[in-house]
């Protein structure tokens, strides 16, 4: 369970700097610009334009056999490198995990030892009872999920406050993607669902506040993130601290390497 914990932390963390004010509610959209099809292109757009993360947030996680809340800081970049830096009780380092070109590394201190390993299909649900893949995690907490290739749009509705809701569906007809977008264009909540339906996945995005992008103009971001994993019974809760955007990391923020000396390496 000790390590099933280190690893969840680790996997659902985020990481530094700030800079954000919450932004005052923006203009509503047109009827035209609340349509689905250029909603997700704007999504879409978001996503190329904003590559990394760097936060702090408090992370709760709750699982039949696992429950969690501890602060963490996380470095994300596209497509699907992490680096977690999981705190302990009083501010000092429990463990460190990066996720990089299909491997990932987990240090921990009080262990003194390193581990390293493929990233299988089923890690992230194994160790953290996350029903994700990297990939997937690094986009939901840049708040820009891709949506799924080759679904068409199904039912449109009309959601709170002036917002729209819509599906997307399958050549069969079947569901595989909700979403709700507020007034102002931004992303409320998406779901994603398995070929038969059921769901797999659900994001809720809440609290928008503006923060600076290296490189880039300020974007609004949502300083709250829950997640709902059905097939697992698990859901967690990322609230954000500080952000900060860039299009960027460099890459040796995701690749552990110690003194020599200190430490071992083990597929695990």
């Amino acid at each position: 369970m000790k390590r099933t914990a280190v690893l969840g932390f680790a996997l659902l963390g985020l990481a530094l700097l700030a800079g954000c004010q919450s932004p005052s509610p923006g203009p509503r959209l047109s009827a035209a610009a609340l349509r689905p099809e250029p909603l997700l292109a704007q999504l879409a757009l978001r996503g190329n334009e904003i590559g990394g993360l760097r936060s702090r947030a408090q992370v709760e996680i709750e699982a039949p056999d696992l429950h969690l809340s501890r602060p963490q800081r996380i470095y994300v970049a596209r497509p699907e490198q992490l680096r977690v830096e999981v705190l302990a009780l009083f501010g000092q380092l429990a463990a460190v995990l990066v996720a990089h070109d299909g491997v990932y590394q987990l240090y921990e201190p009080g262990r003194g030892q390193l581990q390293a390993g493929l990233i299988s299909a089923s890690l992230l649900w194994r160790v953290a009872r996350v029903d994700l893949q990297p990939r997937e995690v690094v986009e939901l907490l840049l708040g820009t999920p891709a949506p799924q290739t080759g679904l068409r749009f199904g039912e449109v509705r009309p959601a709170d406050a002036g917002g729209v809701a819509f599906d997307r569906r399958d050549a069969r007809g079947t569901v595989r993607e909700r979403y709700v977008f507020d007034a102002q264009g931004r992303l409320e909540m998406m779901e994603r669902l398995d070929p038969e339906g059921a769901a797999v996945w659900k994001a809720e995005f809440d609290d928008y506040r503006i923060v600076p992008v290296e490189g880039g103009e300020p974007r609004a971001f949502a300083f709250e993130l829950k997640l709902d994993f059905p097939r697992v019974r698990g859901q967690a809760t990322l609230r954000f601290k500080q952000v900060n955007l860039s299009r960027d990391l460099p890459g040796e923020l995701f690749e552990l390497k110690l003194p020599q000396g200190q430490g071992g390496e083990g597929a695990s």
